[in-house]
């Protein structure tokens, strides 16, 4: 898993503004505390297997104490019962991909799905029993050709002092409140992109800088482009300090996975990780 992981993050880092950490936003985020910050050790990653009944969570070790998870969080915000089975040791055959055609051989934790199953292969969060409390699970509709309204924009660009020039929509939750991808214009090899949500009340930004690269701007292989086919939204709550997404970013070696809570106008990363799964 070591090789694997080193893969990964070399596929994210770049030499533009993405961070050590993998998080492609605010290098302030993980760290600084504000009142009703979730805590991030009570929460994990995992995959699922071919029949979408079992799940590994990749980053956890033996001592992590697996059995803490009790509950599991895939799309469309689908909260589930889970059940640790064991803890499993990379295999010889692994080829170090964190996909359901080498989950018998990566490295995690097993979970069982008690009641029901997801899809194959499918990115999802484990939690502790209360390590949503307070919050409210809201549903949400995935949108992939919907775009922000004028108005928005106008805004936006206000709060940024800078010009959008490609948008989109990722998700509606409510026609006030949207998560989208914007892409501002370039100013030399400085590059910007952001997440935003909208709300009556704010808008809420998770920045990515980066430098102009025509292969590997954001991530490698991007060919210099960002869009929102590339975001998957895991799962939407609200809570009195505002929302938090699950969130996947797909990219070409591997998907990175953040869980983001709202603080004020700013997403803070309160948990990252990434699934390595480059093409053989």
């Amino acid at each position: 898993m070591k090789k694997a992981l080193i893969a990964l993050l070399s596929s994210m880092l770049l030499v533009s503004g993405i961070h050590v950490n993998g998080a492609a936003a605010n290098t302030k985020a993980v760290k600084e505390p504000f009142a009703g910050k979730v805590n991030g050790d009570a929460l994990t990653f995992a995959y699922t297997d071919k029949t979408g009944k079992h799940l590994l969570a990749f980053d956890l070790k033996s001592s992590d104490r697996p059995k803490r998870f009790s509950k599991v969080i895939c799309s469309p915000g689908k909260v589930r019962n889970v059940k640790y089975v064991k803890y499993q040791r990379e295999g010889k055959k692994s080829n170090q991909r964190n996909v359901a055609s080498n989950i018998t051989q990566d490295e995690g934790a097993w979970f069982n799905i008690v009641n029901g199953n997801f899809k194959e292969n499918e990115s999802c969060l484990l939690v502790e029993k209360d390590a949503f409390q307070g919050h409210t699970f809201v549903s949400y509709k995935p949108v992939e050709k919907g775009k922000f309204s004028e108005k928005t924009l106008e805004k936006i660009e206000e709060f940024k002092k800078r010009k959008v020039v490609k948008q989109g929509l990722i998700a509606e939750i409510s026609p006030g409140v949207q998560i989208g991808l914007v892409e501002f214009e370039r100013r030399g090899k400085n590059a910007l992109a952001s997440i935003v949500m909208t709300t009556p009340n704010a808008l809420v930004f998770e920045d990515f800088p980066a430098t102009y690269d025509e292969v590997s701007t954001w991530r490698v292989d991007d060919q210099g482009e960002i869009n929102p086919g590339m975001f998957h939204v895991l799962f939407v709550t609200k809570s009195k300090t505002g929302y938090t997404i699950g969130l996947e970013w797909m990219g070409f070696e591997g998907n990175n996975l953040s869980v983001l809570q709202q603080n004020g106008n700013a997403f803070y990363n309160i948990k990252e990780s990434g699934r390595y799964m480059a093409p053989l």
